[in-house]
């Protein structure tokens, strides 16, 4: 993955009127009238005085076209198919006095800075905990608002939303009918959006994939319950959560649907994204409430994506910004077979984690900021730009095609 510092594009033209039309006059004065300049000549015929100032004439336009140095250019040859943008977490802190469910204006401005922006994006992915605690009394008025105050608009801007669960999507704590998975049914009835239903069976509206262009995007939920129908594979002993909160484990069924659906993929591009990164950047790296709790999983899972050429994992969950080139190259752990880029946009608007980065993992950045994710699609390359809370860039990197 290159990486670097964002360069403004465009072309620079130089007309002639920059040069001073009283100074172009008086070069040529001498060519167009017939006067006599420093060195006396025969004085031309009409038809010979254009024909002398024509070469000059075009020399000059075809400077004027020329692009100056520094700058790039908008080639026919290297367009943006399309654009998104990738964001999660604007849940408020629950446990503050009084209790905050969404952390509502600075959502809003960021949903006024992706409107504003040209080209205007095909798509956002909300990468989950768009509100906190949402069986809550306040639930139904805290949801309402959080479309109101971001989905709707873009919606009405023609721009697409995908959204995927968080961990704050439902309270465990409360009691779930026999046979449902709550948080499935809960996360789906109260965030409709454009993320199709087509994962496996059980898991429709959390898990899915879908293609855009020449870029195949696919998430699995990264969590399950204790006693729902998605637990699998561990036994109580084995929890490292309190019964009340979620395992963050990607089981057995996910794995085998997101083995067949990469399998299955020819596109250029494959983007990963799911709430929780399989690799904690800091703050929930020792405490466990990450897929690093359950290491064999997670090496189950990123051993699906290396195998099959996924060009990079965009997670949430960490309230911050991180970018790290995950690989044998990286001192973390991860005994992974080859590359794998990681980048968590993990606070829209939620409140800041303020740990340190975790220290056997080698970072390009890592910044305790809010902010939003723009990326640019073209041919051979995915261009990334960062952009903080005040609507100001942070960092650039590409990952290049597959195939």
């Amino acid at each position: 993955m290159a990486h670097g510092k964002a360069t403004p594009s465009g072309v620079i033209r130089t007309s002639v009127s920059a040069l001073g039309w009283q100074s172009f006059a008086n070069i040529l004065s001498p060519f167009a009238s017939g006067q006599e300049g420093p060195t006396r000549m025969p004085r031309p015929t009409p038809w010979r005085r254009w024909s002398l100032l024509l070469p000059l004439w075009l020399g000059l336009s075809a400077c004027a076209s020329l692009p100056q140095a520094g700058h790039r250019t908008h080639a026919a040859a290297d367009p943006t198919l399309y654009r998104f943008v990738f964001t999660g977490d604007s849940r408020g802190d629950y446990k503050a006095k009084p209790p905050v469910y969404l952390e509502e204006e600075l959502l809003s401005r960021t949903a006024g800075y992706i409107q504003a922006l040209e080209p205007r994006p095909e798509f956002v992915i909300f990468n989950g905990d768009m509100v906190a605690k949402t069986t809550f009394t306040q639930a139904p008025e805290v949801i309402k608002r959080w479309h109101q105050v971001f989905q709707e608009p873009l919606k009405a801007a023609g721009i697409k939303v995908y959204i995927a669960p968080g961990n704050h999507v439902v309270d465990q704590k409360k009691p779930c009918p026999p046979g449902e998975t709550c948080y499935i049914s809960l996360f789906n009835r109260s965030f409709p959006s454009d993320s199709p239903k087509n994962g496996p069976a059980g898991y429709e509206g959390v898990s899915y994939s879908f293609t855009q262009g020449n870029v195949h995007f696919v998430t699995v939920t990264s969590f399950m319950s204790h006693d729902g129908p998605d637990h699998s594979e561990l036994i109580p002993a084995e929890f490292a959560q309190p019964k009340s909160q979620f395992e963050y484990f990607v089981n057995e069924a996910n794995r085998n649907w997101l083995r067949q659906d990469l399998a299955a993929d020819t596109s250029p591009f494959t983007v990963f994204f799911t709430h929780v990164p399989p690799y904690a950047v800091g703050p929930h790296h020792e405490d466990k409430k990450g897929m690093d709790a359950h290491p064999a999983n997670r090496d189950a899972l990123t051993g699906i994506l290396v195998d099959n050429g996924v060009g990079i994992v965009l997670a949430s969950h960490e309230h911050l910004y991180a970018r790290a080139d995950l690989g044998p190259a990286n001192p973390v752990g991860s005994g992974l077979k080859g590359p794998l880029p990681e980048v968590v946009v993990g606070s829209v608007s939620a409140p800041l984690n303020t740990e340190p980065a975790r220290a056997d993992m080698v970072f390009a950045k890592y910044l305790v900021t809010y902010g939003y994710l723009v990326a640019d699609v073209k041919k051979d390359r995915i261009e990334f730009q960062m952009f903080n809370g005040d609507n100001q860039p942070i960092d650039f990197f590409t990952i290049k095609a597959k195939r």
